[in-house]
C-alpha cells in the first residue's frame, strides 16, 4: 500500500503515456485529472492486487469516446457513471480498477480513486492500451462486461447488459454520440479471486517508474532512449525522423503507419489506434501484444495522434506480460494482423530481434 504524491501521479501519466504503445489518451487530460485531485487536497492509495480480499468488490472506471473531444472537454464523466453501477450492484465498491494503461486511461481511474474515497489497484487489464475491449484480460479470462454503467458528466445515463464486449462498444458508442462524444464508464465488476486470476499486476507501479526515467533523462539531459532501454529491458526499434504519418478512421478507429526514417532503413509502425506491427525493410521487428512505443530523444512519450511529420523519435519495443502471450489471448489478438494486411502469426520480440 502506498499514498501517491503528486509528482507520483505526475510520473504515472507520463509513463502510461508512452507505456500505452500510441495509444491511451492524453498527457493533457491525465495531468489535469491529477492538478484537480492536488488542488482539492485528495489522495489516492495504491494497492497491490494481493492485498485485495476474495469476496471484495472490484469495478473498473474507465471512459469512451473521441480522443479529441477528452483531450480538452473532459468533464468527469468517469464519476456518476460510478456512482450508478454502485447504486445498482446495491454493495459498497471496494476498489477501483483501470482499464487498461494510457495517460488518460490512468488518469481517469486516479481520479474516481480520489474523489470516491477508494483504493486504486496497481494493475489493470492490458498493460498497454488496446483497440477493443474484447483484448483485456478480463474479456479473455471470462470476467462478464455486465452490467455496465454508461453516463454523461450530469448524470444522465444507463446500465446495459449485454452478451459481450463486442455488443457492449457497439451499443455504448451510439450513446457516447448522444452524449457529444464523451462517456464516462464503470464495467467488469468482479471479486477478489477473480481480479488475481486475470489482471496484469503492477502495471501502475511500472508506468510511474517510466514516468522517473523520463523525468531523469529531461533533468540531466540524458538520452532517454537509451536510458528506457537499458533500464527496462526494452529493444530500440529504430529512430530517426518521422518521414510520413498517415491516419484514417474507418467504423470508429483510426487505422493508420507511420515511417520514420532510420540509419538501418525505413522504420513503419503500423496501428489500429495503438500500435500493432513494427517493421524495418520489410522485416518484422514486433507485433501486438509486445508493445511498441514512441518517445522523443529528449524524454516526450508520444501518442500517435502526437506525432507530426519532421519529428524527431524512437521506437521503443517491450515484452508484453505472460497473460497476454497464453494461446488464448494470442487467438484474441490474431484478428488485428489480417485487418492491418498482414498474413502473419504472432512471434514474441525477443526471438524477432536476437
Amino acid at each position: 500500500m502506498k499514498v501517491l504524491s503528486k509528482s507520483d501521479m505526475e510520473d504515472i501519466i507520463y509513463g502510461a503515456a508512452f507505456l500505452g504503445a500510441g495509444g491511451g489518451g492524453s498527457t493533457v487530460q491525465g495531468l489535469s485529472l491529477v492538478d484537480e485531485i492536488s488542488g482539492e487536497g485528495r489522495r489516492v492509495v495504491l494497492v497491490d492486487p494481493s492485498e485485495v480480499g476474495d469476496e471484495e468488490l472490484v469495478v473498473v472506471s474507465a471512459g469512451m469516446g473521441s480522443p479529441a473531444a477528452a483531450k480538452y472537454g473532459w468533464r468527469n464523466e468517469h464519476l456518476p457513471a460510478f456512482d450508478l453501477l454502485e447504486r445498482y450492484l446495491g454493495e459498497k465498491v471496494a476498489y477501483v480498477l483501470p482499464l487498461e494503461v494510457g495517460a488518460g486511461n490512468f488518469g481517469v481511474p486516479l481520479h474516481t480513486a480520489a474523489f470516491r474515497d477508494r483504493p486504486l489497484i496497481d494493475g489493470d487489464g492490458a498493460g498497454r492500451a488496446i483497440p477493443e475491449l474484447e483484448l483485456t484480460t478480463f474479456d479473455i479470462y471470462g470476467v462478464p462486461i455486465s452490467p455496465m454503467a454508461i453516463s454523461d458528466w450530469q448524470g444522465n445515463g444507463a446500465v446495459l447488459f449485454v452478451r459481450n464486449s463486442l455488443s457492449a462498444e457497439r451499443i455504448a458508442r451510439h450513446i457516447v454520440m448522444a452524449f457529444e462524444g464523451n462517456a464516462g464508464i464503470a464495467l467488469y465488476p468482479m471479486r477478489g479471486r477473480d481480479l488475481k486470476r486475470v489482471v496484469i499486476p503492477g502495471s501502475v507501479s511500472l508506468a510511474m517508474r517510466v514516468g522517473e526515467l523520463l523525468r531523469e533523462a529531461r533533468e540531466r539531459g540524458a538520452d532517454a532512449v537509451e536510458l528506457l532501454v537499458s533500464r527496462l529491458g526494452g529493444y530500440l526499434l529504430g529512430r530517426g525522423r518521422v518521414e510520413e504519418r498517415l491516419m484514417e478512421t474507418k467504423r470508429g478507429f483510426d487505422y493508420g503507419r507511420v515511417k520514420v526514417r532510420t540509419p538501418a532503413g525505413t522504420l513503419v509502425v503500423h496501428f489500429k489506434n495503438e500500435n500493432i506491427i513494427a517493421e524495418l525493410e520489410g522485416r518484422i521487428l514486433a507485433i501486438a501484444p509486445d508493445l511498441i512505443c514512441w518517445v522523443t530523444p529528449d524524454g516526450k512519450p508520444l501518442t500517435n495522434v502526437d506525432i507530426e511529420e519532421g519529428m524527431e523519435v524512437a521506437a521503443v519495443g517491450l515484452k508484453a506480460h505472460e497473460r497476454l502471450r497464453t494461446p488464448k489471448a494470442l487467438e484474441a489478438f490474431k484478428h488485428l494482423y489480417g485487418e492491418l494486411g498482414f498474413d502473419i502469426e504472432y512471434k514474441p520480440i525477443e526471438e524477432l530481434n536476437p
